[in-house]
C-alpha cells in the first residue's frame, strides 16, 4: 500500500510519519487490490485533526477523528477506518451469499455448520418429522406436557386444519391456526 503523510500548520516529524505508515499498513489485510492512503496532520489550536483518505479501484473511504495528541489522533482514524473496511467486507460477504457465488475469503474444506454466526445471518441446521393425528385440543395439550417440548403442531378435529400449539411465557397456552383471507 503507497502510503503518504502530509502535515498541515505544525512541524512533520519523521517518528509520526512511520507511526502512520505502520498503522496505515495493519488494513491492508481487508484490501484485495492495491490502494493508497493519504493521511493529513493538521493542527488547531490545542487539537490535532487527523484524516485519511483511502482509495482503490473499485472504492473510496474517507475517516476524520481529533484529539489532543497526534498518535491517539491517528490511532482512532485508523481504527474508524478499519471498522468501515471490515463492515464493507461484510456486505460483500453477505451478498455474495445470498447470490451463490463462493464469497472471496471463504476458506476451502469448511464443514457444514461453521460460519452462519460470522456473517450474523441464522441458517437452518437441523429438521424433524413428525405425523400431524388428529384430536382435540385438551389431549393436544396433554400431549405437549408429555413431550416436553414448547410446541404441539396437530390437526384439530373440530376444524380439521393443523394448528400449533404453544405455551405462553406466563405458563398458559396459546394455539396457532392458519389465517383466512
Amino acid at each position: 500500500m503507497q502510503v503518504s503523510v502530509t502535515f498541515r500548520r505544525m512541524e512533520g516529524a519523521e517518528a509520526v510519519k512511520e507511526y502512520a505508515a505502520s498503522k496505515v499498513a495493519k488494513i491492508n489485510k481487508y484490501l484485495y487490490q492495491p490502494a493508497e492512503a493519504s493521511i493529513v496532520l493538521t493542527r488547531e489550536k490545542h487539537r490535532i485533526i487527523a484524516e485519511i483518505n483511502v482509495t482503490s479501484q473499485r472504492f473510496s473511504l474517507k475517516g476524520q477523528e481529533e484529539t489532543e495528541d497526534v498518535y491517539s489522533a491517528i490511532d482512532l482514524v485508523v481504527d474508524k477506518i478499519e471498522r468501515q473496511l471490515v463492515k464493507r467486507k461484510e456486505k460483500m460477504r453477505r451478498h455474495k451469499a445470498a447470490s451463490g457465488e463462493p464469497g472471496p475469503s471463504e476458506s476451502e474444506g469448511r464443514e457444514p455448520g461453521e460460519g452462519g454466526e460470522e456473517a450474523g445471518v441464522p441458517r437452518i441446521v437441523e429438521t424433524k418429522s413428525f405425523s400431524v393425528k388428529p384430536m382435540s385440543l385438551e389431549e393436544a395439550a396433554m400431549q405437549m406436557r408429555l413431550g416436553g417440548e414448547g410446541f404441539f403442531v396437530f390437526t384439530n378435529v373440530s376444524s380439521g386444519e393443523v394448528n400449533v400449539l404453544y405455551e405462553t411465557e406466563d405458563g398458559n397456552y396459546g394455539v396457532m391456526v392458519p389465517g383466512r383471507e
